[in-house]
Formats: structure tokens, sequence, C-alpha cells
């Protein structure tokens, strides 16, 4: 009997032992949150006042993680800074030298290219898309998405896909699940109507996307997707939001509940849909193991029809959608590139930090590589231009100094920020306006780059056109290590 009982003691003592072990090596889940067109200004926790705009999810995600004051995206319009979180590579490496992924063009990731979702598979996570594509599809121009797409989506490493093509009310219309149209009927076409851009309808026979429905419809999508998998799986789920592109749609749930305007009610629903996701995580029982990461694509878009837009609306009602930074969407100003940028992580990352050091998008792959695979399995060619943040997520108060940072703009033009400093090159010779002229300004004294320094600090535009040309011929990691 005694024996009994020992023996029965050691088993459970080596099962509580193994429960214990298990649950302290299961690998992490992660969601990476990435709204469309969001500017840095455009939460509380980033400086929006709560009596027009309330997001009180994005703010708990803040307090109970790593706010970074100083985070930027490679391009100021869309496809640069998703392509760069994709592969950890500069877009303007590939063909695509200036504007972004228009509605017929071919895929713009190789797909022999090791991406971050690819990555994330051979730490054995199941990976999915959901939102806004903008990546391109097929090998070449094409007329329409009829038929197998490839490549799609699920040929760059995600197990699943839901895709909007290009944006919030793009040509298509529809939805891509994995390969195909989703609900595709027949391959009967009937082009109807416009879209915001005017343009005309493709008008596959297929469920339309209803563009307020939208918000719900990709945050359904991934709680379905979430909801498939084994509880102890761990998953990577990459969700692109819809909002705020325009055009500004609320939701039913939100129209009217701001008090800036449609446009402030559309930001409410980012907030919401972040609260969704992680409502469901709670529900769920993993929530304390999910590294959620909040970003957004590029700055705020500012309209110039300033008497008839949504977002102008908003901006006269106070809401500085952008920060108090110069510029917006499209430009080559801090604007444009700025953006909120939140990591929460509540097994790992101690809550309610604040980090000023420079980060980007690109070193998204960086810094998952580093934190969750130990940078194993990465080649040099794989994430060629992102750097690890892990140093400063988990010391937010230490020093950490990313090697230089490009950027560009919608029409191609590059900026560098390096040491305190932003170097904009020239951008025509035969000109005579100030604003194409090369530009220096010090982040450190003139946040609002208002002063070009460029004609007083010529070593430092000297140093900036070196770098700048040492970046352009090798990748960032073959120039830089990581601080």
């Amino acid at each position: 009997m005694k024996n009994k009982i020992q023996y029965n003691l050691v088993i459970f003592v080596s099962l509580f032992i193994n429960a214990i072990t298990f649950s302290q090596s299961k690998k992490p889940n992660v969601i990476i949150f990435i709204a469309d067109d969001f500017g840095y200004g455009s939460t509380n926790i980033y400086g929006a006042q709560e009596a027009l705009i309330k997001t009180p999810n994005v703010n708990k995600l803040a307090k109970e993680g790593v706010k970074f004051t100083n985070a930027y995206t490679t391009g100021s319009v869309c496809t640069p800074t998703r392509y760069a979180l994709m592969t950890g590579q500069y877009s303007w490496r590939t063909k695509l030298k200036k504007g972004v992924v228009n509605m017929n063009d071919p895929a713009l990731i190789d797909v022999k290219r090791k991406t971050l979702p690819k990555y994330m598979q051979s730490l054995g996570y199941k990976t999915a898309m959901v939102g806004k594509w903008h990546l391109g599809f097929k090998e070449k121009k094409f007329n329409n998405l009829l038929g197998n797409i490839y490549p799609a989506p699920t040929d760059y490493g995600l197990d699943y896909s839901f895709a909007l093509p290009n944006n919030l009310d793009d040509g298509h219309k529809v939805y891509i699940e994995n390969n195909k149209i989703y609900g595709l009927r027949s391959d009967k076409i009937s082009p109807y109507g416009k879209s915001f851009y005017g343009k005309q309808y493709k008008g596959y026979d297929a469920p339309q996307r209803v563009t307020e429905q939208v918000t719900d419809d990709l945050t359904n999508k991934s709680i379905e997707w979430m909801k498939s998998l084994d509880k102890d799986q761990p998953f990577f789920l990459y969700y692109a939001a819809a909002a705020v592109h325009h055009p500004i749609v609320p939701s039913p749930q939100m129209r009217g509940k701001s008090n800036a305007g449609a446009y402030g009610d559309f930001i409410q629903d980012i907030d919401r849909s972040l609260g969704d996701l992680i409502a469901f995580l709670e529900e769920r029982g993993i929530r304390e193991n999910t590294i959620i990461i909040f970003a957004s694509d590029n700055g705020g878009d500012i309209p110039k029809k300033k008497d008839v837009m949504p977002e102008n609306f908003a901006i006269n009602k106070g809401l500085q959608i952008n920060g108090d930074y110069k510029g917006d969407k499209h430009t080559i100003w801090d604007g444009g590139f700025r953006i909120p940028f939140i990591v929460n992580h509540p097994k790992k990352i101690k809550e309610d930090k604040i980090s000023n050091v420079t980060i980007s998008t690109i070193d998204i792959y960086g810094f998952l590589a580093d934190y969750i695979g130990n940078n194993k399995g990465l080649d040099l060619e794989d994430a060629p231009d992102s750097y690890s943040f892990k140093k400063a997520l988990l010391k937010p108060n230490k020093f950490y100094e990313r090697p230089p940072l490009v950027h560009r703009d919608a029409q191609g033009r590059k900026a560098i920020r390096f040491e305190g400093w932003k170097f904009i090159e020239e951008k025509n010779k035969d000109t005579k306006r100030k604003m194409n002229a090369e530009m220096l300004f010090s982040l450190t004294k003139d946040k609002k780059e208002s002063t070009n320094l460029a004609k007083t600090e010529t070593a430092v535009v000297d140093k900036a056109k070196t770098y700048l040309t040492k970046i352009i011929e090798k990748s960032s990691k073959e120039i830089w290590k990581n601080n």
C-alpha cells in the first residue's frame, strides 16, 4: 500500500512538473494589428481628447504594455509598409520605386523569399492574415481575379487568408479567401456602379463587400480562425484593419458615438475591433501568453477638400490626427511616417512603460525572430533591413539606438533618419522650389521640421548622403549591426 502511494505521488509530481515546464516553454501567440491610415494622435493614449473620441482598448493595451513614442513606418503610403512588414526589406529594393500596388498589379513579393509568416511556420506556428492585403496577386498584370490565384497570400507562408485585395472600396469589391474569390458562384462578370474613387466595380458573381460591415467581417473571420485551432497550438495572426482609410464609413454600432463626426466614429471602430479580439483571447484563457502589437501603416490622411471631408470635420473639432507633427499620408514629413506603436505581452513585459527609442514597423520581423526564435533559422538575406528592438522592449529606459532608417514618400523621394537627424534627398535639381531642395532637420530641437539646416550643417549632410548611398547599394545588416 505504502509503495503504491509513493508510486502515485511520484507520477503526480512528474506530471505537475511536466505541466509547468510545458506551460513555461509554450511559445506565445502573436497578433499584429495594423490599422489603416491611422495617425499618431488618433487615440487617447497618444493625445486625443476623450471629449472627442474614446479608445479604451488601445489605452489599456498601452497601460499594460510598452508604448513607443518614436515609432515610424518606412513609407507614407500603404504598400511599402506592408511589404516591409512581411519581408523585413525596404520596398524600394523591388520594382516598386514609388506609389503603391494598383488594383490589377501582379504580386510584389518574390515567392522564394522567407517572409515573416514563413519564418513563424518554421517555429511551429499556424499562420493567418485577415484584412487589407495591398501587395498584388498573380505573376503578371491581370484583368480579373477569377479562377485559382497564384501567387496569393497563402503562397507566402500563410495557412489561411481572408483579404481585401487593395482597400476598403477597391474595384474588386469582394474578399479573397485563400486563393479564390470568396463565395464565387460563377465566372460571370457584370460591371456596375462606381467606387469612392470613381472606378467601376468589377461585378464578380460573388458576395459584394458592404463597407459599413467590413470591420465586423474581418474581426469575426479572425475569431473564427482562432477558434478552429487547438488551444495549445501557437498562432500568428496578421490583422490588417480596413479602417480608417477612406471612404469613412463607421459601423452602425459606432455611428454617432464620438464627438468628432464619422471619422471619430471610425476610429472607435478600430478600438472596438481590438477589444473584440482581446475579449476572445480572455474567454479562451490565452490572453496572458499572447503578444499584441498595435501599429499603423502610415500617418493619417488629411484631404484637401477641407469643407466636405469627415477627416477635416474631425480636425476642425480639435482632433489632431497626426499629433502636432508636420504633414500627413503621402508626404515626406513625419506626419506621414510617425505612428502609434504598442507592444503588449502580459506574461513577460512589464506594464505601463514608455520607450522613446527609434523603431519601425520594418523591425517587427527582426523583433519576433529574436524574441521568440532566438534568431535561429535566419540567413543574412532574410529580413535584411529589420532590426530587433527586444532590448528596448524589455528595458525601455535603457539606451538603444537603431541603425539609420530610410523612409520614402508616395513620389519615391527618400529620407534617412539617424543620430537625431533627418535628411531628405533633393527631389529635382532643376527646380528653384525650396520644398524640392535637399533638407536637414535636427529632430531633437525641431520636431516640426521647420528649419532646414542643410546649408549650415554640411558635415552632417555629407554623412547622410554617404549613409544613403551605402544603404541603396547594400542591405542594412551588411553595413550596420544592431546595438
